[in-house]
């Protein structure tokens, strides 16, 4: 089925505290983790754009944008994405997850037709930070910033809400491998399996 163009946006403006080094450094199987997502997902898109400050090394036809709020927060992350992005639609990605699956990715695309948001829900769980937006969810999301509502799922009550149930992955990801992340250096080995692990 075809579907509409649409952009790429990585968050890559956490801190990585947990880490010792911002996550974006990770190196995932000899590769930074920021862009390995890009490589694998960016051929799915017109544009790719990571939310950050100070990111150096951006991957090749990249574009590195900064939040619009001095507040940090995921929401506040997707906020400067959809503003910065020349697509109506565009997918979303944490930059601590480096299994993110293409064929998933392409199908949450095409299930945005009427919908503001497209997310998976896993374990019972949404999946805000591998999900679709679209830019008319700007002004709910500047509303509740402004209001100081940051967690990205009070969106959904305010938006039209497209969601994609577990058994509807598991046909694009059997594994949910999508979904893996990474938040500390003893979660690597179980997550992935990178032949190095470290800042690169």
């Amino acid at each position: 089925m075809s579907r509409e163009p649409a952009a790429l946006i990585v968050l890559a403006g956490g801190d990585g505290k947990r880490m010792g080094f911002p996550k974006h450094r990770l190196a995932v199987d000899g590769e930074r983790i920021l862009h390995r997502l890009c490589r694998r997902l960016g051929l799915l898109f017109t544009e790719t754009i990571v939310v950050g400050r100070g990111i150096q090394d951006l991957p090749s036809g990249a574009r590195l944008v900064e939040d619009l709020y001095d507040i940090r927060a995921a929401l506040v992350g997707i906020h400067a994405g959809l503003s910065a992005s020349t697509k109506d639609l565009t997918f979303v990605a944490a930059c601590d997850m480096p299994y993110v699956e293409p064929a998933l990715v392409e199908y949450l695309l095409v299930q945005a037709e009427g919908a503001d948001v497209v997310v998976p829900v896993v374990r019972g769980y949404y999946e805000p930070l591998c999900a679709v937006y679209r830019k008319t969810c700007l002004e709910s999301i500047e509303r509740l910033i402004e209001e100081g509502s940051l967690k990205v799922s009070n969106l959904f009550e305010l938006i039209r809400l497209g969601e994609v149930s577990e058994e509807q992955i598991l046909q694009h990801d059997p594994e949910l491998q999508s979904f893996v992340n990474v938040n500390a250096p003893t979660e690597i080995g179980t997550a992935t399996r990178p032949d190095r692990v470290g800042p690169l």
